[in-house]
């Protein structure tokens, strides 16, 4: 008997003699690393014509067994646009484009998860008032990849719930919103102890000062079957469209949302700081018995001892005046 393998041993092919029922026969056995593996033998004299051409009929079938073909997907609508997606798949949310599925085993177990065009808005610190790191995500902003492992890895229910993200490969490509970066990721995560791959289109933004968008597109499987299961998985996101401009409409409202959130959540810091900053000096000024004396014709003020402002004030009002805190 001899035999070939490949380097890393991930496929066999061996060449056999043997007897059969007492005749002389001759082989060949093929195996990979899946487990699939077939064979075919003939009598010697006639194995050289007839065992290639029994080995080429098996070798499709197999090819069919190890789910290498992708059959066609059916086409569902989810209001705003249509993907294409196994049938043990099932939409469980959409808005505005986004689309996100999940694949569940019999007793409801979540083994698979695509989210196809869908953004997250977040903060980086320090956290100002009115973002809640419960619900938005709260990370510094920086690459893309670093970016989207913090993301990934944030509690939910903002985040993926996934743990112990490692990037297995990334590419950098154009971003889809025209700002920011954007990559390709292939990583490994864990979910509730079991591991798992996904791909990923990740785009991050700066949508206004200490505001950031983060756009994602991606599916992630078991990691023993991604291999099998990627081919349709990204014939699904292929398939993904949106009705008309709603995606990039959707885009640009999420920006202008953003900027304006980050206004208000600016101005009220402001207000607050402004406030804390009368507070100080107010009490600085009890302390230091002082007030601030301001002439009401040119606006002009001083800070003086608190006896003498209030002496010219009562002397002088229609001149001069104490400031209240309130309008310090």
């Amino acid at each position: 008997m001899s035999a070939f393998a490949t380097r890393r041993d991930t496929f066999v092919e061996g060449f056999f003699t043997a007897r059969y029922r007492g005749k002389p026969v001759a082989g060949a056995l093929m195996s990979a690393k899946n487990g699939t593996a077939i064979g075919a033998f003939d009598l010697r004299e006639r194995a050289g014509g007839t065992v290639p051409a029994m080995l080429a009929q098996q070798v499709p079938s197999s090819s069919r067994s190890r789910g290498s073909a992708v059959l066609p997907l059916p086409t569902v609508s989810f209001g705003t646009g249509t993907v294409a997606i196994p049938d043990s798949w099932r939409i469980q949310n959409s808005y505005q484009g986004c689309v996100e599925g999940t694949s569940s085993t019999s007793s409801g177990t979540v083994v698979g998860y695509f989210g196809f065009g869908c953004p997250a808005t977040g903060y980086t610190p320090p956290t100002l008032p009115g973002a809640n790191p419960r619900t938005t995500l709260v990370i510094p902003y920086g690459d893309v990849l670093s970016m989207f492992r913090a993301s990934a890895e944030y509690p939910h229910p903002a985040g993926l719930q996934l743990q112990a993200v490692r990037i297995a490969e990334s590419k950098a490509v154009a971003p889809p919103s025209g700002s920011g970066q954007a990559a390709y990721v292939l990583f490994d995560a864990l979910s509730e102890g079991a591991p798992y791959r996904g791909l990923a289109l990740v785009n991050v933004w700066q949508s206004g000062p200490g505001l950031f968008t983060e756009y994602q597109s991606l599916f992630i499987l078991p990691a023993r079957s991604f291999r099998r299961l990627a081919p349709t998985m990204w014939k699904s996101w292929q398939s993904w469209t949106v009705n008309g401009s709603v995606l990039n409409q959707r885009l640009a409202d999420a920006a202008n949302s953003m900027r304006e959130t980050g206004d208000i959540i600016n101005s009220g810091y402001s207000e607050r700081q402004q406030a804390q900053d009368r507070s100080n000096q107010g009490f600085d000024q009890y302390i230091r018995d002082t007030a601030t004396l301001e002439n009401t014709s040119t606006g002009g003020r001083s800070e003086l001892n608190w006896n003498n402002a209030d002496a010219i004030a009562k002397s002088r009002p229609t001149e001069y005046r104490v400031v209240p805190l309130s309008d310090l």
